[in-house]
């Protein structure tokens, strides 16, 4: 008897062992009706047998939760895959120059027909920075390379390659390529290939500095197709490298050629930027065609550029006319017209028609300039001429195109970058 007892235990226990609690728990019709439950990304049916497809391998479709799959108030984390800029490669630490202070030159004639304004002016350009003749001097007759050129013509700067040139696309008169042929055809149009090989990669590396300070648009330059393999070349031997000053990038203003001492920016335009400051650049004052360039004007052609482009009415008295504010370098800081405005030096030029800001001029006086004997001798103005220091701010008379340039170029993106030959 305790053997039957036994053995019915035995088989009791054998067949609870292979029936799943579930089963045990529900009744039959619930469990024909139990609807799928989703875990992870296995399909499990509790009470009864998969469907006939699912039992084939190839047939099974796994399951991913998306968004509506969790509550309302789930917070995800959104991450992007952002591109790492690298930081710019270190190239070299340039000299810190010390500024040249240059007293006005002279004007190249003393005297001229009577009623005649003689100006002389002395390079081809606004002065501030690289002056690319002086560059080309400084290269083939000192020996310089593109790191002397650029270290010198912008004291205190640091070279580094930005390590984004390869890839990135820059805009030049609204057309967007790659940076090579882009800084190719400006350079291609700024010096040409006859410049000096060491000249045409400095010009390479102002040009590309320039670019960049304007968020890789090319502001107011302008290139030149089909530029010769050899211009290729240099440009792509310094591909990347800019300037830079306390880690930022530089406003790497250059022109045609200086008057033997580049400009302060402060003394053509309104910023004080360190690295645009008066340095030497002698080659300029031996070898520019442009250094010492007189124009003539008679008393009435320089009546009619002043009044119409300053709507003013000048006096009966020429010598009152024009006063000159020199700055560093002996560019002309400010112009006071006949004491009723005042010009910045770089735009009276440009009215003028002269070749650049530092700039002289001599007046010739006709007989009728002197009511009597003792205005012979005395060639003084009627009024105090402003000092170099002076602010324009704190002139009496109206302050007539003031031209700025900014230290980031959101502020105001209407700055010269140089003047072409």
């Amino acid at each position: 008897m305790k053997k039957c007892i036994f053995a019915v235990i035995t088989a009791f226990l054998t067949v609870c062992q292979w029936i799943p609690i579930s089963a045990i728990a529900e009744s039959p019709s619930e469990t024909e009706t139990k609807e799928t439950t989703h875990l992870s990304s296995v399909n499990v049916v509790h009470g009864e047998k998969q469907p006939e497809e699912t039992e084939n391998p190839d047939s099974k479709k796994w399951w991913k939760a998306g968004l509506s799959d969790y509550a309302d108030d789930f917070s995800l984390v959104s991450y992007e895959t952002v591109e790492e800029i690298p930081a710019p490669e270190f190239i070299a630490e340039g000299r810190d120059d010390s500024i040249v202070l240059v007293a006005p030159s002279d004007s190249a004639v003393e005297n001229t027909d009577p009623n005649t304004f003689a100006f002389t002016s002395y390079g081809w350009g606004h002065g501030v920075g690289m002056s690319q003749n002086g560059a080309n001097f400084y290269a083939k007759y000192a020996g310089w390379n593109y790191q002397d050129i650029l270290f010198h013509y912008y004291p205190g700067t640091v070279l580094k390659n930005t390590g984004t040139a390869e890839t990135e696309l820059i805009t030049v008169q609204g057309i967007e390529d790659n940076v090579l042929k882009q800084v190719s055809e400006i350079v291609n149009i700024e010096v040409g290939p006859s410049f000096h090989p060491e000249c045409i990669k400095a010009q390479a590396v102002a040009v590309y500095t320039y670019i960049k300070y304007y968020n890789n648009d090319a502001h107011d330059l302008k290139g030149k197709p089909n530029p010769p393999q050899s211009l290729i070349d240099l440009c792509a031997s310094v591909l990347g490298e800019a300037l830079y000053f306390d880690d930022k990038i530089c406003l790497t203003m250059f022109c045609a050629s200086c008057g033997g001492v580049t400009a302060n920016c402060s003394d053509v335009f309104s910023a004080d930027l360190p690295y645009l400051r008066s340095v030497s650049s002698e080659y300029d004052s031996q070898y520019d065609p442009h250094w010492g360039d007189v124009t003539y004007y008679t008393v009435d052609e320089v009546r009619s550029r002043i009044e119409n482009e300053y709507h003013i009415t000048l006096s009966d008295n020429p010598r009152n006319w024009i006063q000159l504010s020199i700055g560093n370098g002996g560019y002309v800081n400010s112009v006071n017209i006949d004491g009723q405005v005042t010009a910045r030096g770089n735009s009276f030029r440009s009215v003028m028609g002269l070749k650049s800001p530092k700039f002289t001029y001599i007046y010739s006086l006709s007989q009728d300039d002197f009511p009597n004997e003792s205005d012979e001798t005395e060639n003084e103005p009627e009024f105090e001429i402003p000092e170099v220091e002076e602010s324009l701010e704190d002139s009496d008379s109206a302050e007539v195109d003031f031209e700025q340039i900014p230290e980031t170029p959101e502020e105001n993106p209407d700055e010269m970058h140089s003047d072409e030959f």
